[in-house]
């Protein structure tokens, strides 16, 4: 219900009071309706005005028609200057409010109602909501046209909507005529949405500006001498660019292009907030009155809550449908607040046949928000995100029709590394790209062969369907590639995620992948399966391989696998005397890998014979036995002399004569190793005297070992006395044929 309220000063009111107070209200009006109303009833003349007009005068002072939400109210009041009141003094005016619920003026700007006939309706009367007929879009596209004032309507729509979205401010208009300010309202109201217009709180006429509550101020010249919008002015040229939204709405008045601003419309309204544009309250009477230091609002951001996000969306709704007339200058930000609005509010449907020409310079973020309008759209999402891989996870869900196979063709071709390949055969995955495994195979061979990406990790990123592809171009790559790519590529990680494969088609790279195994014994194996296939490295990577020292256990394991084959390669029969050089010559595996190899391997076998021949020596217990065996071996073998050191060592055991018998049956080159490890084991006293007792024994068996007589000439006399005395109590003639030895030395 609507209500019609009567104000204006009387001698004798309704409650019998005289001055001003409302004489005609629509009955049962409430309370809280006219405590609302109050505050617009007010009228001062313009400065310039005459102070005691004529009454042919009183027609030009300017109406002063306002708008504004209450609460849960629409006011719309109109004030003029009516001159003296009943006691003949000048100051009087007659106001007019119409209060209605906001879904009474549904499909109206409240600038329409500027001259209807709802303000020639009887007083108290419920009051019939009709627009005047002093504006319509068409005919304001004339007007606008005729006064070539489209550039000011653009710089006045920026500073509305800055105002509208800050919550704050206002803007002011300038003229001598309320008229003229009235025409540059319903301008901007009818270059907004109705939801919007209908919280644009203006006033026509108001002689103290800088106190007004409105957004929209009207007033005279000399009561706003500097700033404001000057409506009879030229427009000034210095001014900062309107924005997106501005622009685009002067243009369509410039072009009479109603349809334009009503698409414009059409995206706001369904945007967020659209249904709570603004506080309730926000006129004169309300709690949240505008900041009267703000004269004209400057353009700002938009404030993100409420209905200001809908405020927000205005340059991005514009940019829409300057995409759609063609425009090219649409900058990225404007794309993004268009896409924003497309995401919370949906495209309406006309959107995508206008938009379709402008899709090849669409970017990706408003794409995005399109691509389930039409295939076409989806499709140029993919095409961006091929050519920018950080758009990839900004994907919207969504199927290609026929799967780009020329796009996705060509991406493969072009990806830098496995990486990147592994990043397109996701997209495709992803969005039913249509790929072919011999494309995916050729490209990763490509990558591979140049040593680009990380194997595993493109395997591990690569959808399941697809690795078996990958990994062929990998293998076929990395075959063919350089032995220093092929070694950097196969990392300990790549190396595990290729696992256990037929290698016989890539047998170099199959080699450095088995020679990552930690288990060497089974690596052995397979390189040697593999070498008949062309592995020209094997010898290096058996080396590499048994690096590590070996174990007895370890070659007894190969020996029982491998058998002759071990004797193929240089790397494999090394390892025996390897294990010889190092392991205790009696431990028990130690012989026994001596005793297999004597059996399997006998082209191996010479360093197992002399490791047995150290059993037997040590066993043996007849001196011409043991140096039977001790000669059997072959003195330039460096084990011998290892075999000798701890024969030499067990000997240490025997009286002198037995060792000295030893040494008279066996060979030079053992003699010579047996007495220079005593020798060179430092020997005590009475280790000085067997040595003695050999030499001696040594020369009557016309076996002498020059080291040992060397050895006794450099006693001292002290040492000397000592051997001499000790010979003489074991055996006076050895003591005397020692003595005999030294004189002939000296």
């Amino acid at each position: 219900m609507a209500w019609d309220l009567r104000y204006t000063s009387v001698e004798s009111g309704p409650t019998g009071r005289s001055g001003f107070q409302f004489v005609a209200t629509t009955p049962g009006t409430p309370p809280h309706v006219v405590g609302a109303v109050t505050p617009y009833m007010s009228y001062r003349p313009p400065p310039s005005a005459p102070s005691a007009p004529a009454p042919d005068e009183l027609a030009a002072f300017p109406v002063a028609f306002a708008y504004g939400r209450e609460g849960d109210h629409a006011v719309l009041v109109r004030c003029r200057y009516t001159g003296r009141d009943y006691s003949g003094r000048y100051g009087n005016f007659s106001g007019h409010a119409v209060v209605a619920a906001p879904q009474e003026l549904e499909g109206l700007r409240p600038i329409e109602l500027w001259e209807s006939p709802v303000w020639d309706g009887p007083p108290g009367a419920a009051p019939d909501l009709v627009p005047g007929t002093a504006f319509d879009p068409d005919s304001l596209v004339a007007w606008l046209r005729r006064e070539g004032a489209h550039d000011r309507l653009a710089a006045l729509l920026d500073a509305v909507t800055a105002a509208l979205a800050g919550g704050h401010g206002r803007v002011v208009l300038v003229a001598d005529d309320a008229a003229l300010v009235a025409r540059w309202i319903a301008l901007v109201s009818y270059s907004l949405p109705a939801a919007l217009a209908a919280h644009l709180s203006f006033i026509t006429y108001t002689a103290d500006p800088e106190s007004a509550s409105q957004l929209v101020v009207g007033t005279v010249p000399e009561a706003w001498p500097r700033g404001g919008f000057r409506l009879s002015e030229p427009v000034p040229g210095d001014g900062e660019r309107p924005g997106r939204f501005s622009r685009v709405i002067a243009d369509c008045w410039r072009t009479g292009d109603l349809d334009g601003i009503d698409a414009v419309g059409e995206l706001l309204t369904s945007a967020p907030g659209s249904d709570r544009l603004a506080p309730p309250g926000e006129g004169p009477a309300g709690r949240f009155r505008a900041e009267a230091s703000v004269r004209v609002v400057e353009r700002e951001p938009a404030a993100p809550a409420g209905g200001h996000a809908v405020l927000a969306s205005a340059d991005g709704a514009a940019a829409l449908l300057a995409l759609c007339r063609g425009e090219t200058s649409v900058s990225a930000m404007e794309e993004s607040a268009a896409a924003a609005l497309v995401r919370c509010g949906g495209p309406p449907a006309w959107l995508w046949p206008a938009l379709a020409p402008a899709l090849p310079g669409l970017g990706f973020e408003l794409a995005a928000a399109l691509a389930h309008v039409a295939p076409e759209v989806a499709e140029h999402c993919v095409r961006l995100a091929l050519a920018d891989p950080s758009l990839r996870e900004r994907l919207p869900a969504l199927r290609l029709r026929d799967g780009l196979p020329a796009p996705f063709r060509a991406a493969l071709a072009e990806a830098a590394g496995l990486d990147a390949l592994a990043d397109v055969v996701r997209l495709a995955d992803q969005v039913g790209g249509r790929i072919t495994g011999e494309d995916l195979t050729a490209a990763a061979a490509a990558c591979a062969r140049r040593g680009a990406g990380d194997i595993a990790a493109a395997v591990r990123a690569t959808p399941r369907a697809w690795r078996a592809a990958l990994v062929g171009g990998v293998l076929a790559g990395l075959e063919h590639a350089g032995a220093g790519t092929r070694r950097a590529m196969l990392t300990p990680d790549a190396c595990a995620i290729l696992g256990d494969r037929d290698w016989t088609r890539a047998p170099r790279t199959g080699g450095l992948v088995l020679s990552a195994r930690a288990d060497r014994h089974e690596a052995t194996a397979r390189l040697i399966e593999l070498e008949p296939y062309g592995l020209p490295e094997i010898e290096e990577l058996l080396d590499a391989l048994w690096d590590a020292p070996p174990t007895p256990d370890d070659c007894e394991r190969l020996v029982e696998r491998l058998g002759p084959a071990m004797a193929r390669f240089a790397a494999l029969r090394g390892l025996t005397r390897r294990v010889f050089a190092s392991a205790p010559l009696d431990a028990p595996e130690t012989v026994r890998l001596a005793e297999l190899i004597r059996d399997r391997l006998p082209e191996l076998a010479g360093p197992a014979r002399i490791v047995l021949a150290h059993r037997e020596a040590l066993r043996a217990g007849a001196e011409p036995e043991v140096a039977r065996v001790l000669g059997r071996m072959d003195a330039d073998d460096p084990l011998t002399g290892r075999v000798c050191a701890s024969v030499a060592a067990a000997l240490t055991e025997r009286p002198a004569r037995s060792r000295a018998e030893v040494l008279a049956a066996t060979t030079d080159a053992v003699r010579r190793e047996l007495t220079g490890h005593w020798l060179d084991a430092g020997p005590g006293r009475d280790d000085r005297v067997d040595l003695a007792e050999i030499e001696v024994r040594l020369h009557r068996a016309r076996t002498p070992v020059p080291r040992l007589t060397a050895w006794g000439d450099g006693l001292g006399r002290f040492a000397r006395r000592h051997v001499e005395s000790a010979l003489t109590d074991r055996d006076p003639a050895l003591a005397s044929a020692w003595r005999a030895l030294r004189r002939r030395g000296a």
